[in-house]
């Protein structure tokens, strides 16, 4: 069962996609690397975007018993972890298979 809010399920969606994508476009040189890389510019995507989309103002209502004001927002999770954690979290794994690629 997969969870998410908003624009969340787009988070794997986005892995998949730059996978495939870098996969069927790369050489044979850069083979090895093709799998960190994508997984690396998925992270980058994924922060992007959740932090635009997270960062974008809600609608405020007040409350007519309190005459509070609220801040309606969506939130844009996966597992209910923002979209842009999931970048990080890309970035991290990429960035280490890179490195442990390269050393």
């Amino acid at each position: 069962m997969i969870i998410w809010s908003g624009r969340g399920i787009l988070t794997p969606l986005i892995l998949v996609t730059s996978v495939v994508l870098f996969i069927s476009i790369s050489s044979e040189e850069i083979g090895v690397y093709t799998f960190p890389i994508s997984i690396l510019l998925a992270g980058v995507a994924n922060w992007i975007l959740g932090k635009k989309w997270n960062s974008a103002s809600g609608r405020i209502v007040v409350d007519e018993a309190t005459g509070e004001r609220i801040e309606l927002k969506s939130n844009h999770t996966l597992f209910w972890i923002k979209m842009e954690y999931w970048g990080v979290l890309f970035g991290i794994i990429g960035l280490g298979q890179l490195l442990r690629l390269i050393f």
